[in-house]
C-alpha cells in the first residue's frame, strides 16, 4: 500500500481501503527506499501536522527525535521489526511510541511503518510490544497469532478465536490444544529457514474450524526481531481460503467440464465429471444426473456417484410415467421435488425409494434441468442420509453443475436432433433415388434462359449421359430422335416464355434403343424476369409397349368373347331345335294343305273363286309365319351383331318366350308372363339381350327337369324400379342355388350342369354389363331360384300393353 503525498485516495486503492487505514488504533505510514513518505493516513497527519500539500519528499525521519534517527536503517534491513521510538508533535513535542515496521512485499524497498502510544513498558519475549499492538491485531478480520521463539502460542486475536470455535475469556496456554501448532512449527521452521531474506513464509494447511469441518487456511509467518536484532517471536497472520480454494477448483473443472463439451464428449462422460466434483466438493452429498429422451418420453441414465448400477436399472429407458417416484415427478411438472423423510412419504416403496433407503439415505430433492425452449431436459438428484439445508457454498456448486449439465444435455439433445435429422435426410434421399429409378423418373430444375441446370442422378441415366456432364439443353437435345425436334424445340420456346410443359417426346440412347419419354415442367419462382422450372421426366417405353400389348390383347379378347357368344347361341338354338323344327314345319305343312285345297277349288267348274281366295290368304299368313321363323334363326345364327337401337324389353322377351313355349309344353312347364305395362325404351343389341333372356328361360328349364313333386312354374316378369332402370326377372322352381355358388354362378366354365360348359351365364352377364346394365341370381323364399338382369332406359314409355 504506497501513495505519494500528492496523490489522492482513489490512487492508493478506494475509498474505503483508505478509510480503513484511518481507522486503525495507530498512526500507519509508508516509506521508499529512500526513507521519504509515500503515504500517511489521517491520524499521522493530524498528531505531525503534515498537510497533504506539502509534497511527497519529506523524510520522514525528522520526525523523529534526534537520538532515535538510527532506527530508521535497521527497520529496512530484514523482516518485521518492533522497538520504541519518539515521533515529534506538530506542537514541537516528542512522545514515545512503539514502532513495527515490515518490508512491503512487491514494492521494492517500500516500508509500512505502525506506531501505536506508549502507555507502559511490558517486559516479555517481544521486548517492547505492548498491548496496543494486540489490541490493533484484535481489531483486524483476518487471523493473527503471536508465537514466542520456541513456537509456543501467546497470542491469538479475536477473528482467530472465532474461526477456531473458541471463547475469549480462557487463557491462551489453554486454547493452544485447539490449534495445529505442530503445522505451526514447520510453518515457523520454513520461515526460520529464510531467515535473512526480505519475503516472508507464506504456506498453506488444514485445520479443525468451529463447526468441525476440515478448512484450508493460507498462513504468512513474518519473524519479529528486538532492537538488537534479537529473534523476539513470529507473527502468523493467516487466512480462511477453503471457499477460494473451491472456487478455483470448481473454476477450474468447470473449465476442463466446459472444454470437454466444447469437444463434443459424450454427456455421459460430462455428468459424470460433474457428478466427482460436487462428491469431492461437497462429500456427504450423493448425487445423480438422467436425461430425457427427445421425446421427453423415457429416462436415460447420465451419471451417479455411489449408486450409478441402481439408477441404472430403475431408470435407463424406462418410461417417465412408469413409476410416480422424485424424478419422474420432477419431469413432468418441471418444479424441484423435495422429500425430506423417505422413511414416512408415500413414496418409499417406489423403486428409487427402495433404494434410497437401502443405501441409508433418507432425504430427496428433485431438480428439473430445463432446455432453453422451457421443456424437461434432465433430472438432477441430491440424496443425503438427512434432511440438511445447502449452505451457500453448496448451493453455488449445486447451481454451476446444473447449470453446466444443462449445457451438455442441450448441446447433446441438439446433436441428437441433428444426427437424426440428417438421418432422415439421407433415408429421403436414398428413397428418393431408389424411388427414381424404380420408376425410371428423373428430376431436375432448369433456368432455361441462362441455361443453368440441376439433374438427378436417374435423369442422367435416363439420357444415358455421364454423370461428370455438365448440365445443358443441347445434350438433351442430341438425345432426341430426329422427328421429335420441332416438338422439343417448340416446348422449349414455350418455356422461355415461362410457360409449364408436358408433352412426350423420343430419344435415341447411345446403343440405339428407342425410349419414349415424358417431360413435365412447372415454373416455381423467377430470378429476375427469368423463370425458374422444376419438373421430371420419366421413360414411359415400357408403358407404352404394354399398354399397347394390352390394346392387341383387349382387341383378340373382344373377338374371342364375339366368337364364345356365338358359340353359346349355336349351343342355345341347337338346345331349341325340336321346337324350333316344330315351329318351321307347322306353317309349312298349312302352306302344302292351303296349296292343295286351292288347286282343287279352282278345279271344280265352275271354280270356288271365294273359297279359293280364302285359302290362298291362309296360305299367305303360313307363309309369312316361316318367314318370320326362319328370320328369327338366321339373326341368332348371325355372326354380324345389328347396330345398337332403341328396343322394347317386353317384346323381345316375348320373341323369347314363343321360341321356347313347345319346349316347355313337352316338359309340362306353366309359363306364366308379367310384363309391365309402357315400359320406357332400352338402348342396346337386340339378338345379344335375346340370347341372354333365351339363356335365362333355358336354364330355368333345365333347373325343373326333375321336379316331380310340385308344379313347374317359369314366372317371366318386367317391372320399372327407378326412372331410368328397367329389370327383367325369370323364377323357376326347381333345385335352387347352393349358399357358395351364387357369385360363381357367372364365372367363366363354372357350372352345376351334368354336360353344360358353363360358359352361357358368363356371356350372359357380359352382355347386360357392356349395355350398362347388372345381372344377378338369388335363391326364392321358396323353391327354386332367380336370375334378373337391370338396364338403363331412355325415360320415355313406351305405349304397349302387357301381354
Amino acid at each position: 500500500m504506497s501513495m505519494s503525498l500528492d496523490e489522492d485516495a482513489s490512487t492508493y486503492g478506494s475509498n474505503d481501503g483508505q478509510g480503513i487505514l484511518n481507522s486503525l488504533p495507530g498512526l500507519v505510514w509508508t516509506t521508499d527506499e529512500t526513507g521519504a513518505l509515500c503515504y500517511a493516513n489521517s491520524r499521522f497527519t493530524e498528531f505531525t501536522g503534515l498537510m497533504i500539500d506539502q509534497g511527497g519528499s519529506r523524510q520522514w525521519a525528522s520526525y523523529l527525535h534526534p537520538d532515535d534517527h538510527l532506527l530508521v536503517v535497521p527497520a529496512q534491513k530484514g523482516g518485521a521489526q518492533l522497538f520504541a521510538a519518539r515521533l515529534r508533535r506538530r506542537d514541537g513535542q516528542f512522545e514515545w511510541f512503539n514502532l513495527s515496521a515490515s518490508p512491503m512485499k512487491g514494492f521494492g524497498g517500500e516500508v509500512c511503518w505502525l506506531a501505536t502510544e506508549r502507555l507502559e513498558r511490558i517486559d516479555n519475549q517481544f521486548g517492547n510490544a505492548d498491548r496496543d499492538f494486540r489490541s490493533f491485531l484484535d481489531s483486524l478480520s483476518l487471523q493473527a497469532l503471536l508465537l514466542t521463539p520456541s513456537l509456543e502460542l501467546e497470542f491469538g486475536n479475536q477473528a482467530a478465536l472465532r474461526w477456531y470455535g473458541l471463547s475469549p475469556g480462557a487463557q491462551v496456554q489453554d486454547r493452544s490444544v485447539h490449534f495445529n501448532l505442530s503445522k505451526l512449527k514447520e510453518i515457523a521452521f520454513h520461515s526460520q529457514a529464510g531467515q535473512g531474506r526480505n519475503d516472508s513464509a507464506v504456506v498453506s494447511y488444514q485445520a479443525l474450524s468451529a463447526d468441525g469441518t476440515l478448512r484450508w487456511l493460507e498462513a504468512q509467518v513474518v519473524q519479529i526481531r528486538m532492537q538488537n536484532g534479537e529473534l523476539a517471536g513470529y507473527c502468523v497472520l493467516q487466512t480462511d481460503v477453503q471457499d477460494s480454494r473451491d472456487s478455483s477448483h470448481l473454476l477450474g473443472q468447470e473449465m476442463e467440464i466446459l472444454e470437454m463439451v466444447a469437444r463434443g464428449a459424450p454427456s455421459a462422460s460430462v455428468l459424470q465429471r460433474l457428478c466427482d466434483v460436487v462428491a469431492d466438493l461437497v462429500p456427504d452429498l450423493v448425487c445423480g444426473f438422467l436425461e430425457l429422451s427427445l421425446d421427453r418420453k423415457l429416462f436415460r441414465m447420465g451419471a451417479a456417484t455411489r449408486l450409478a448400477g441402481e439408477f441404472r436399472e430403475i431408470f435407463d429407458g424406462r418410461s417417465v410415467i412408469s413409476d410416480k417416484n422424485p424424478c419422474s415427478t420432477a419431469a413432468l411438472t418441471k418444479r424441484t421435488v423435495e422429500i425430506a423423510n423417505m422413511v414416512e412419504s408415500d413414496q418409499r416403496e417406489t423403486s428409487m425409494g427402495e433404494i434410497m433407503l437401502a443405501n441409508g439415505l433418507n432425504y430427496c430433492k428433485a431438480i428439473p434441468i430445463l432446455s432453453p425452449y422451457g421443456n424437461t431436459a434432465g433430472i438432477l438428484a441430491i440424496l443425503r442420509h438427512q434432511q440438511a439445508d445447502l449452505g451457500p457454498r453448496e448451493q453455488q456448486i449445486v447451481d454451476r453443475a446444473k447449470h453446466i449439465a444443462a449445457i451438455s444435455i442441450d448441446r447433446t439433445r441438439h446433436e441428437e436432433a441433428l444426427v437424426r435429422r440428417e438421418t432422415q435426410v439421407e433415408q429421403s434421399q436414398a428413397q428418393l433415388v431408389a424411388a427414381q429409378r424404380i420408376s425410371s423418373t428423373g428430376s431436375f430444375t432448369s433456368d432455361i434462359q441462362r441455361d443453368e441446370n440441376i439433374w438427378s442422378e436417374e435423369f442422367y441415366r435416363i439420357f444415358d449421359l455421364d454423370p461428370k456432364l455438365e448440365p445443358s439443353i443441347d445434350a438433351v437435345r442430341e438425345r432426341v430422335h430426329p422427328e421429335d425436334l420441332d416438338l422439343f424445340d417448340f416446348e422449349m420456346k414455350r418455356g422461355f416464355a415461362g410457360e409449364d410443359a408436358d408433352f412426350v417426346f423420343r430419344i435415341i440412347r447411345t446403343d440405339g434403343t428407342l425410349r419414349f419419354i415424358r417431360g413435365l415442367a412447372r415454373v416455381t419462382h423467377y430470378i429476375g424476369d427469368h423463370p425458374v422450372f422444376m419438373g421430371t421426366v420419366q421413360d414411359i417405353t415400357e408403358t407404352r409397349r404394354a399398354e399397347d400389348a394390352l390394346r392387341r390383347g383387349e382387341e383378340a379378347l373382344a373377338k374371342a368373347r364375339e366368337e364364345l357368344a356365338y358359340v353359346s347361341r349355336v349351343m342355345t338354338i341347337s338346345a331349341l331345335t325340336t321346337s324350333i323344327a316344330h315351329e318351321v314345319s307347322q306353317p309349312l305343312s298349312g302352306i302344302l294343305a292351303n296349296a292343295n285345297a286351292c288347286v282343287r277349288l279352282l278345279a271344280l267348274d265352275p271354280p270356288n273363286i271365294a273359297s279359293a281366295t280364302d285359302t290362298a290368304r291362309r296360305t299367305i299368313r303360313d307363309t309369312m309365319r316361316a318367314t318370320e321363323v326362319i328370320k328369327r334363326l338366321r339373326a341368332m345364327f348371325s355372326r354380324q351383331s345389328p347396330p345398337m337401337e332403341k328396343i322394347d324389353l317386353n317384346e323381345i322377351a316375348r320373341e323369347v318366350i314363343a321360341l321356347s313355349a313347345r319346349d316347355m309344353r313337352e316338359k309340362f312347364i306353366v309359363l306364366e308372363a308379367r310384363l309391365a305395362p309402357e315400359l320406357p325404351p332400352v338402348t342396346g343389341d337386340r339378338i345379344q339381350l335375346q340370347q341372354v333372356i333365351l339363356n335365362m328361360v333355358l336354364n330355368g328349364i333345365e333347373a325343373m327337369a326333375e321336379t316331380e313333386e310340385r308344379p313347374r312354374r317359369l314366372l317371366v316378369r318386367t317391372a320399372l324400379v327407378s326412372e331410368d332402370i328397367l329389370t327383367l326377372s325369370i323364377s323357376d322352381a326347381g333345385v335352387g342355388i347352393a349358399a357358395d355358388a351364387a357369385d360363381k354362378m357367372f364365372e367363366p366354365f363354372f357350372t352345376t350342369k351334368r354336360d353344360g360348359m358353363g360358359i352361357g351365364l358368363s356371356i350372359s352377364r357380359s352382355i347386360v354389363e357392356n349395355h350398362g346394365g347388372r345381372m344377378w341370381a338369388m335363391s326364392n323364399d321358396g323353391p327354386g331360384a332367380t336370375f334378373a338382369f337391370s338396364l338403363p332406359s331412355l325415360g320415355k314409355p313406351t305405349d304397349r300393353s302387357a301381354t
